[in-house]
């Protein structure tokens, strides 16, 4: 009997494995398997020699189709593993940047245009196949109305995947939903994942509202400042309905821009009045204990991300973003504090870690 595992990988697992039976079938409930390689390499033998009948009498020939399937079933996977990415938006000198970098999230493996064509892109997102990020425009009134989308791989682009928002700025996906802050108008906006259903007011009262983020059954938002200025100073939170909105769950900041909810903390960018900001804030999930220095030294951070260990954030570098361009990092006790973890960004904004693959 011949079992052929075909696999369209490259690799070990790329060649075929066959299962051979000996015919006539040998006496005895053992069974001998060996492994060689074929003179031209393009095959993995496995024989040559079974019994009909295995430990307990259960079928050889199924045992070993069995193993021939694990074995090729683990090379696959092992050539197809997920890797973990750092992506962050280049909004360039007063939102005149086009592109999403990426790079591993060790930091290396930069690539500062993985994804061109965006119009002052401010959030990033994944989530599944895709990517997302919003396109505000330059910062001049800030004309911009639309999220884009593409899949992960950076292809299949389209930075029209939602209009109508007015100055979005982070964009975040939990569950069959996306959401994100529309800044001018004062309000989030939340969508189905497939860009239909589009309700440009899911809630209103914020005060230029920049970051976002989900949590729980909890939506957390920061508020800026009200008409396109710097002089917000609060933490907003609702329930993922829309419901019980508190524009003033957190009290303190400076024009406080990215935000971030993991374990038992919300942390935000307090970029300042005019992009003066240096420092990032934390606080208990209650909003009870905030520190508005919990991390210091940074150059009107804006966008943030937790992945794991670690707390990144994004360098705008002043007003209007002239020296931007640095991505930090610093473990999430505090410590650690690295301001230029990646290098060579276009005055970065949002920022955000995912696994794809």
């Amino acid at each position: 009997m011949l079992v052929s595992i075909p696999h369209a990988h490259n690799g070990w697992a790329a060649r075929r494995v066959n299962v051979i039976a000996a015919s006539p079938p040998l006496k005895g409930d053992g069974v001998m398997i060996s492994f060689r390689r074929s003179a031209s390499g393009g095959s993995t033998r496995v024989g040559p020699r079974m019994s009909t009948r295995g430990i307990g009498g259960a079928p050889l020939i199924a045992l070993a189709v069995a193993a021939a399937l694990f074995l090729a079933a683990a090379g696959a996977a092992s050539t197809t593993a997920a890797k973990t990415y750092l992506y962050w938006t280049n909004y360039g000198v007063s939102g005149t940047g086009g592109s999403i970098g990426r790079a591993n999230v060790g930091g290396t493996g930069v690539n500062q245009h993985f994804i061109k064509g965006a119009a002052g892109p401010v959030g990033v997102t994944v989530h599944g196949p895709y990517i997302y990020w919003s396109n505000p425009g330059v910062d001049a009134n800030s004309p911009g109305t639309t999220i884009g989308r593409a899949r992960v791989n950076g292809t299949h682009v389209n930075q029209h995947f939602i209009s109508g928002a007015n100055s979005p700025h982070t964009v975040v996906v939990s569950g069959n939903y996306i959401y994100w802050a529309s800044r001018l108008s004062n309000t989030i906006g939340r969508a189905n994942l497939n860009g239909t259903g589009v309700n440009q007011s899911f809630i209103t009262g914020a005060e230029g509202p920049w970051g976002l983020a989900v949590s729980g059954n909890y939506l957390y938002w920061t508020n800026y400042g009200a008409g396109g200025g710097s002089g917000g100073t609060t933490i907003g939170r609702a329930n993922l309905d829309g419901t019980g909105a508190n524009q003033s769950f957190i009290a303190g900041a400076s024009a406080p821009a990215g935000i971030a909810v993991s374990g038992g903390f919300v942390y935000w960018a307090n970029q300042g009045a005019n992009q003066t900001g240096t420092t990032i804030g934390r606080a208990n999930l209650d909003g009870t204990g905030a520190n508005q220095s919990f991390i210091g030294g940074a150059h009107s951070p804006a966008g943030i991300a937790v992945n794991g260990p670690y707390i990144y954030w994004a360098n705008f570098g002043g007003t209007h973003g002239v020296a931007g361009t640095t991505i930090g990092r610093a473990r999430l006790n505090g410590t650690g504090v690295n301001q230029s973890f990646v290098k060579g960004a276009k005055t970065p904004v949002g920022v955000f870690v995912a696994r794809t693959g």
